[in-house]
Protein backbone atom coordinates (compact mmCIF):
# COMPACT_ATOMS: atom_id res chain seq x y z
CA UNK A 1 0.00 0.00 0.00
CA UNK A 2 1.32 3.30 -0.61
CA UNK A 3 2.45 5.24 2.67
CA UNK A 4 0.09 8.33 3.65
CA UNK A 5 1.19 11.62 2.93
CA UNK A 6 2.08 12.93 6.12
CA UNK A 7 4.96 9.81 6.17
CA UNK A 8 6.49 10.59 3.00
CA UNK A 9 10.20 11.70 3.39
CA UNK A 10 9.28 11.97 7.61
CA UNK A 11 12.87 11.99 8.42
CA UNK A 12 14.04 14.71 6.31
CA UNK A 13 10.85 16.99 6.81
CA UNK A 14 11.71 16.41 10.46
CA UNK A 15 15.17 17.44 10.04
CA UNK A 16 13.60 21.15 8.76
CA UNK A 17 11.20 21.16 11.57
CA UNK A 18 14.01 20.32 13.89
CA UNK A 19 15.73 23.71 12.41
CA UNK A 20 12.89 25.98 12.10
CA UNK A 21 11.24 25.31 15.33
CA UNK A 22 14.26 27.36 16.97
CA UNK A 23 12.72 30.92 17.23
CA UNK A 24 16.09 32.11 16.36
CA UNK A 25 17.17 30.26 13.97
CA UNK A 26 17.70 32.41 11.32
CA UNK A 27 20.07 34.64 13.54
CA UNK A 28 22.34 31.76 14.14
CA UNK A 29 22.42 30.65 10.81
CA UNK A 30 23.09 34.33 9.88
CA UNK A 31 25.76 34.59 12.30
CA UNK A 32 27.79 31.35 11.39
CA UNK A 33 27.51 32.35 8.03
CA UNK A 34 29.74 35.61 8.45
CA UNK A 35 32.16 33.99 10.34
CA UNK A 36 32.21 30.92 7.83
CA UNK A 37 32.72 32.95 4.61
CA UNK A 38 32.25 36.33 4.94
CA UNK A 39 29.76 37.85 2.67
CA UNK A 40 32.51 40.66 2.08
CA UNK A 41 34.84 38.51 0.72
CA UNK A 42 32.97 36.95 -1.49
CA UNK A 43 31.34 40.74 -3.10
CA UNK A 44 34.95 41.69 -3.49
CA UNK A 45 36.81 38.49 -4.66
CA UNK A 46 35.68 38.93 -8.45
CA UNK A 47 36.87 42.04 -8.29
CA UNK A 48 40.35 42.03 -5.97
CA UNK A 49 41.25 38.41 -7.89
CA UNK A 50 40.50 40.36 -11.50
CA UNK A 51 42.76 43.33 -10.81
CA UNK A 52 40.37 45.93 -12.04
CA UNK A 53 38.58 46.37 -9.03
CA UNK A 54 38.72 49.55 -7.04
CA UNK A 55 42.32 50.21 -5.13
CA UNK A 56 39.89 50.43 -1.62
CA UNK A 57 39.12 46.96 -2.35
CA UNK A 58 42.50 45.84 -3.25
CA UNK A 59 43.36 47.21 0.20
CA UNK A 60 40.74 46.04 2.71
CA UNK A 61 40.41 42.36 1.21
CA UNK A 62 43.44 40.88 2.86
CA UNK A 63 42.14 42.51 6.17
CA UNK A 64 38.75 40.60 5.70
CA UNK A 65 40.65 37.37 4.45
CA UNK A 66 42.90 37.18 7.52
CA UNK A 67 39.34 37.59 9.48
CA UNK A 68 37.96 35.36 7.87
CA UNK A 69 40.93 32.84 8.53
CA UNK A 70 40.55 33.59 12.21
CA UNK A 71 36.65 33.16 12.38
CA UNK A 72 35.56 30.12 10.07
CA UNK A 73 36.53 27.22 12.79
CA UNK A 74 33.98 28.73 15.32
CA UNK A 75 30.94 27.66 12.32
CA UNK A 76 32.42 24.55 12.07
CA UNK A 77 32.61 23.52 15.65
CA UNK A 78 28.78 24.95 15.79
CA UNK A 79 27.92 22.64 13.39
CA UNK A 80 29.49 19.47 15.53
CA UNK A 81 27.69 20.40 18.12
CA UNK A 82 24.48 20.06 15.72
CA UNK A 83 25.87 16.48 15.06
CA UNK A 84 26.14 15.71 18.50
CA UNK A 85 22.66 16.75 19.53
CA UNK A 86 21.49 14.81 16.31
CA UNK A 87 23.44 11.63 17.20
CA UNK A 88 22.41 11.93 21.45
CA UNK A 89 18.72 13.59 21.01
CA UNK A 90 19.26 15.61 23.52
CA UNK A 91 18.75 19.09 23.49
CA UNK A 92 17.62 22.60 21.00
CA UNK A 93 18.91 21.32 17.62
CA UNK A 94 20.67 24.52 17.01
CA UNK A 95 22.99 25.76 20.12
CA UNK A 96 23.47 29.29 21.40
CA UNK A 97 26.21 31.38 20.42
CA UNK A 98 28.01 32.11 23.36
CA UNK A 99 30.97 33.82 24.04
CA UNK A 100 32.37 31.05 26.72
CA UNK A 101 31.59 27.91 24.54
CA UNK A 102 33.98 29.41 21.58
CA UNK A 103 37.26 27.94 22.35
CA UNK A 104 34.99 24.74 22.31
CA UNK A 105 33.95 25.64 18.88
CA UNK A 106 37.07 26.44 17.64
CA UNK A 107 38.67 23.39 18.64
CA UNK A 108 35.99 20.71 17.27
CA UNK A 109 35.65 23.28 14.18
CA UNK A 110 39.35 22.42 13.73
CA UNK A 111 38.95 18.71 14.27
CA UNK A 112 36.15 18.72 11.41
CA UNK A 113 38.23 20.53 9.06
CA UNK A 114 40.96 17.37 9.28
CA UNK A 115 38.22 15.12 8.94
CA UNK A 116 36.79 17.14 5.74
CA UNK A 117 40.56 16.96 4.17
CA UNK A 118 40.77 13.63 4.04
CA UNK A 119 37.19 12.07 4.15
CA UNK A 120 36.00 14.98 1.71
CA UNK A 121 38.16 17.10 -0.27
CA UNK A 122 40.85 14.66 -0.65
CA UNK A 123 38.44 12.19 -2.12
CA UNK A 124 36.54 14.88 -4.25
CA UNK A 125 39.63 16.53 -5.81
CA UNK A 126 41.21 12.78 -6.73
CA UNK A 127 37.78 12.51 -8.13
CA UNK A 128 37.94 15.64 -10.33
CA UNK A 129 41.01 15.54 -11.14
CA UNK A 130 40.55 11.87 -12.57
CA UNK A 131 37.71 13.50 -15.00
CA UNK A 132 39.49 16.48 -16.19
CA UNK A 133 41.99 14.09 -17.49
CA UNK A 134 39.31 11.70 -19.19
CA UNK A 135 37.09 14.21 -19.97
CA UNK A 136 38.64 17.31 -20.85
CA UNK A 137 42.53 15.65 -21.35
CA UNK A 138 41.40 12.46 -23.43
CA UNK A 139 38.22 13.60 -25.26
CA UNK A 140 38.66 17.06 -25.46
CA UNK A 141 35.46 18.56 -23.68
CA UNK A 142 35.65 22.37 -22.31
CA UNK A 143 36.89 22.56 -18.67
CA UNK A 144 33.98 24.44 -17.91
CA UNK A 145 31.74 21.66 -18.01
CA UNK A 146 33.88 19.82 -15.02
CA UNK A 147 31.57 21.87 -12.88
CA UNK A 148 28.97 19.04 -14.16
CA UNK A 149 31.00 16.21 -11.86
CA UNK A 150 30.71 17.72 -8.69
CA UNK A 151 27.47 16.67 -7.43
CA UNK A 152 27.53 12.80 -8.42
CA UNK A 153 30.78 12.74 -6.03
CA UNK A 154 29.54 14.96 -3.17
CA UNK A 155 26.46 11.96 -2.81
CA UNK A 156 29.67 10.00 -1.66
CA UNK A 157 31.67 12.06 0.14
CA UNK A 158 29.15 14.21 2.17
CA UNK A 159 27.98 11.20 4.43
CA UNK A 160 31.29 9.47 4.41
CA UNK A 161 32.75 12.47 5.95
CA UNK A 162 29.44 12.79 8.48
CA UNK A 163 30.37 9.07 9.49
CA UNK A 164 33.90 10.24 10.02
CA UNK A 165 32.91 12.83 12.26
CA UNK A 166 30.28 10.31 14.25
CA UNK A 167 32.95 8.47 14.44
CA UNK A 168 35.17 11.13 16.54
CA UNK A 169 32.21 11.60 18.41
CA UNK A 170 31.67 8.45 19.55
CA UNK A 171 35.19 8.22 21.13
CA UNK A 172 37.46 6.99 18.12
CA UNK A 173 41.00 9.00 17.44
CA UNK A 174 41.15 12.06 14.61
CA UNK A 175 43.68 10.04 12.90
CA UNK A 176 41.71 6.73 13.28
CA UNK A 177 38.32 8.70 12.08
CA UNK A 178 40.37 10.44 9.20
CA UNK A 179 42.13 7.48 7.53
CA UNK A 180 40.49 3.74 8.88
CA UNK A 181 38.31 3.75 4.98
CA UNK A 182 37.69 0.56 6.13
CA UNK A 183 35.67 1.00 9.09
CA UNK A 184 34.18 4.52 7.82
CA UNK A 185 33.64 2.52 4.84
CA UNK A 186 31.91 -0.45 6.95
CA UNK A 187 29.14 1.98 8.53
CA UNK A 188 28.68 4.01 5.38
CA UNK A 189 27.63 0.66 3.54
CA UNK A 190 25.49 -0.04 6.06
CA UNK A 191 23.35 2.78 6.48
CA UNK A 192 23.84 3.66 2.48
CA UNK A 193 19.87 3.75 1.38
CA UNK A 194 19.13 6.16 3.88
CA UNK A 195 22.70 8.65 3.72
CA UNK A 196 22.56 8.32 -0.29
CA UNK A 197 18.97 10.16 0.24
CA UNK A 198 19.67 12.38 2.53
CA UNK A 199 22.83 13.62 0.79
CA UNK A 200 20.99 13.56 -2.51
CA UNK A 201 18.68 16.09 -0.67
CA UNK A 202 21.46 18.27 1.12
CA UNK A 203 23.02 18.49 -2.55
CA UNK A 204 19.93 19.84 -4.11
CA UNK A 205 19.16 22.14 -0.96
CA UNK A 206 22.49 23.83 -1.06
CA UNK A 207 21.99 24.41 -4.70
CA UNK A 208 18.99 26.49 -3.93
CA UNK A 209 20.35 28.01 -1.30
CA UNK A 210 23.41 29.01 -2.88
CA UNK A 211 22.09 29.95 -6.11
CA UNK A 212 22.05 33.95 -5.59
CA UNK A 213 26.19 34.15 -5.10
CA UNK A 214 25.71 36.11 -2.16
CA UNK A 215 23.91 33.94 -0.17
CA UNK A 216 26.56 30.95 -0.10
CA UNK A 217 27.72 31.30 3.25
CA UNK A 218 24.23 31.43 4.64
CA UNK A 219 23.19 28.59 2.38
CA UNK A 220 26.58 26.99 3.07
CA UNK A 221 25.50 27.00 7.13
CA UNK A 222 22.20 25.93 6.83
CA UNK A 223 22.71 22.73 4.72
CA UNK A 224 25.29 21.93 7.61
CA UNK A 225 22.95 22.18 10.14
CA UNK A 226 20.42 20.22 8.16
CA UNK A 227 22.57 17.49 7.11
CA UNK A 228 24.13 17.04 10.38
CA UNK A 229 20.98 17.06 11.68
CA UNK A 230 20.06 14.11 9.47
CA UNK A 231 22.86 12.49 9.92
CA UNK A 232 23.16 11.80 13.02
CA UNK A 233 20.14 9.38 13.63
CA UNK A 234 21.41 7.49 10.52
CA UNK A 235 25.05 6.65 11.48
CA UNK A 236 23.17 5.88 15.29
CA UNK A 237 21.03 3.00 13.20
CA UNK A 238 23.94 1.75 11.04
CA UNK A 239 26.84 1.86 14.04
CA UNK A 240 24.35 -0.41 15.81
CA UNK A 241 23.35 -2.74 13.26
CA UNK A 242 27.31 -2.68 12.11
CA UNK A 243 28.18 -3.83 16.14
CA UNK A 244 25.50 -6.40 15.83
CA UNK A 245 26.69 -8.25 12.66
CA UNK A 246 30.50 -8.12 14.23
CA UNK A 247 29.51 -9.43 17.58
CA UNK A 248 27.08 -12.06 15.25
CA UNK A 249 30.65 -12.86 13.69
CA UNK A 250 32.61 -13.14 16.72
CA UNK A 251 30.04 -15.75 18.17
CA UNK A 252 29.61 -17.35 15.19
CA UNK A 253 33.73 -17.96 15.07
CA UNK A 254 33.63 -18.70 18.55
CA UNK A 255 30.97 -21.93 18.14
CA UNK A 256 32.87 -23.08 15.39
Amino acid sequence: MPQPITMRFKDQKDGFRQILSDPHWLAKVILGGFLLINPFLVAFAPAYFSGQGPDWVKAVFPWILGFNVLSFWFPLGFTFEVLRRARTGRGVQLPDWQWNRLHIFAKEGSVKLMLAVTTLLLPAGLWMGTCYLIFVMVLGLPPGLLSLFVPPIMLFVIPFCGVACCRWLDGASVLNCALNYAENWRIFRRGCPDFLIASAFIVGVNSITTAFFYTIPFGAVFGLCLVDTWFGPIYSEAAAATEKVTAGEAESVLTV
